[in-house]
């Protein structure tokens, strides 16, 4: 199983569409046979372009923070599992992943109170609509 993780830091970063770095863990047999590489995405920004780019690295599924509905839909489209509404270490939450252990209902409702955009401050920049029902654009 191959899994990304929007990243920053060795946290969950918040978005999925400007994430500038993610995390790709490839797994083995076993959870401890696992390469993390990191992959850097500065150069591109939008929902359609990261999800090209995920489907380039030929993950099964990422994990990030917050993504907006367009960017759920290009994810699923591609085969590709979107993971939201999580925070902390991003190398904890592959590993839960790919054991079964991270609960994943719910992964496509809605965002975790938009922490980090903005849009409380009236500084959202998720655009248009950022799909979470934060009230942006």
């Amino acid at each position: 199983m191959k899994i990304a993780v929007a990243y920053q830091d060795g946290e969950i970063y918040e978005h999925f569409g400007h994430c500038p770095l993610f995390a790709v863990y490839e797994y083995g047999e076993y959870v401890t046979d696992c390469t993390k590489t990191l992959v850097d995405t500065s150069m591109i920004s939008g929902h359609h372009e990261m999800a090209a780019k995920m489907r380039e690295l030929g993950v099964d599924a990422v994990i990030a923070g917050n993504m907006g509905g367009q960017g759920k839909a290009e994810l699923l489209s591609l085969g590709i599992v979107p993971i939201i509404g999580f925070s902390g270490d991003a190398d904890t939450a592959s590993d839960l992943l790919v054991t079964g252990q991270l609960p994943v209902e719910g992964t496509g409702a809605g965002c975790s109170g938009c922490s980090g955009c903005g849009s409380e401050e009236g500084g959202c920049n998720c655009g248009p609509d950022c799909g979470c029902g934060c009230g942006c654009g």
